[in-house]
């Protein structure tokens, strides 16, 4: 009888063989995950947003404004240029108007470019500001229907329309304008 630290001459190693086989197995099939993950997040890849600062100035009074009218100059500080078809301004309304429809803003956003939003003329699809709180939300759209969120600017104060103006009523609190 042979000792257990001896093999006969016709046992063959079986172990090498199923953990080659194991091996190969376990490849496979990471490999098939890693292809059906790659081919799933592939078709939906995107062209990144552009990168920025806007920064927003509020004239509470309308101060050189038509009719006093409050208004938020919004202004990109620095990034990389944009389409403006493709920056778009919102108000808490869901309205929405084109940085390159407002007629301060132009065909590109780059440094330096500002948009002037009282919610008349131009811009008209927007509500104006008639409170505080009141929000103008600026989003990044790339065409395929992918947003970004690019910034949010709230009325710190609610207008403060001077006495006698055009925009003044007698009917609305004192700084508020007549459209309100």
């Amino acid at each position: 009888m042979p000792s257990t630290g001896q093999f006969r001459a016709d046992e063959t190693a079986v172990s090498p063989v199923i953990g080659t086989v194991l091996f190969l197995g376990i490849v496979v099939a990471i490999a098939a995950l890693f292809g059906a993950l790659a081919l799933d997040v592939g078709d939906k890849l995107i062209e990144p947003a552009p990168t920025g600062y806007f920064e927003a100035e509020y004239a509470a009074s309308g101060e050189g404004n038509t009719d006093h009218r409050p208004y938020v100059e919004v202004t990109n500080k620095l990034g990389e240029t944009a389409d403006a078809d493709d920056i778009i301004i919102k108000d808490e309304s869901g309205n929405a108007i084109a940085w390159s429809d407002v007629w301060t803003g132009g065909e590109t956003v780059k440094a330096g470019e500002y948009v002037h939003l009282d919610g008349f003329d131009s811009d008209g699809t927007l509500d104006p500001v008639c409170e505080a709180g009141d929000t103008y939300t600026i989003v990044y759209t790339d065409g395929n229907g992918h947003t970004l969120l690019v910034n949010e600017w709230s009325a710190p104060t609610d207008p403060q329309v001077p006495a006698g103006s055009d925009a003044a009523s007698d009917d609305t609190p004192p700084g508020v304008p007549k459209w309100c």
